[in-house]
């Protein structure tokens, strides 16, 4: 052990079956490990293993923070796992790469109650919705039907029995199969 003038220490052999306490922290290079904390005071920090890395929280939680503010965080309870946004109406961004240009798949719009926009089709064997239906564009009807109906019989059926009961006079319908 060789301590320097201006306080610092020098290990120049490990002693087999030894421990060393460092009360108020150690500093290498400019990081500094002290507590429960590592802190660096400039730049950024990569960690770099051979193998995986685990974040093992039993508290289950990790949080996310920008200096002091708590942007984010990932929790684990239940068996469920939760990803939430922390910053009032911030939305959640799901981003990728598709053919070289950085793209954004799907945002969800916390001041919109989550409401999902995607950037392109949602592809899916099976689709239940509940509430209303609101279609902007072309809808495709070549497999929908409705209680064993394709829609477009239930359209015809509809708007007929429609125009059957009007009683006013001017309406005209046309339907084109």
């Amino acid at each position: 052990i060789t301590i320097a003038s201006g306080g610092g220490v020098t290990l120049t052999q490990a002693l087999a079956g030894t421990s060393a306490d460092f009360d108020g922290g150690v500093t290498i290079d400019n990081i500094t490990l002290d507590g429960t904390e590592i802190d660096l005071s400039s730049g950024d920090l990569t960690v770099d293993v051979a193998g995986d890395i685990i974040l093992d929280a039993d508290g289950g939680e990790i949080l996310f923070h920008d200096a002091t503010t708590a942007i984010g965080h990932v929790s684990m309870a239940s068996s469920n796992i939760t990803v939430k946004s922390l910053v009032s109406d911030g939305d959640i961004i799901f981003q990728g790469n598709d053919g070289g240009s950085g793209i954004t798949a799907l945002t969800l719009d916390m001041s919109a109650a989550g409401a999902a926009t995607f950037n392109d089709k949602i592809i899916a064997t099976e689709l239940d919705i509940s509430g209303n239906v609101d279609v902007d564009g072309s809808l495709e009807t070549d497999a929908l039907t409705i209680g064993g109906d394709t829609i477009a019989e239930v359209i015809s059926d509809t708007v007929g029995a429609m125009v059957s009961s009007n009683t006013e006079t001017g309406i005209s319908v046309t339907y084109a199969d």
